[in-house]
């Protein structure tokens, strides 16, 4: 091959990679931060069962801000112990009582397995990082 062919195979590649990020961009799961009513704020912590590989977070994740009424999440994996092939995770959500509950973000996040560890009230909006992957 010479470089000319090289270059545009790589251009080509890259309009392909750009033009399939752009066709499944959800704006609605990348940007959820936005002005918020502070009385309805709650924050709640989910047991995550059933992620097994990196991307499982991830799915999470999204699946849950696509969730009406989720102002704010991060999930991630709470050890590296892995148990019949998965790991535990950890999701923290803060949301807007009058649009959504937990059970509403449980069944949000299926096939997953969910179940609430606390849930309280909060005026904030912000959330701690929990780590995304695992290394074995």
């Amino acid at each position: 091959m010479n470089k000319t062919s090289i270059f545009i195979a790589v251009v080509l590649v890259l309009v392909g990679v750009i033009g399939f990020r752009l066709a499944t961009h959800n704006t609605n799961s990348t940007n959820i931060l936005r002005a918020v009513n502070t009385d309805n704020l709650r924050h709640v912590a989910l047991k995550i069962d059933d992620m097994y590989c990196a991307s499982c977070p991830y799915n999470v994740e999204n699946a849950l801000k696509d969730t009406p009424g989720v102002v704010n999440v991060t999930v991630g994996f709470v050890g590296k112990e892995i148990v019949n092939g998965t790991v535990e995770g950890r999701g923290e959500i803060v949301y807007d009582t009058t649009k959504t509950n937990p059970d509403k973000m449980i069944q949000a996040i299926l096939p997953y397995k969910g179940s609430m560890l606390s849930d309280e009230a909060t005026r904030s909006t912000e959330l701690p990082p929990l780590s995304k992957t695992f290394g074995l």
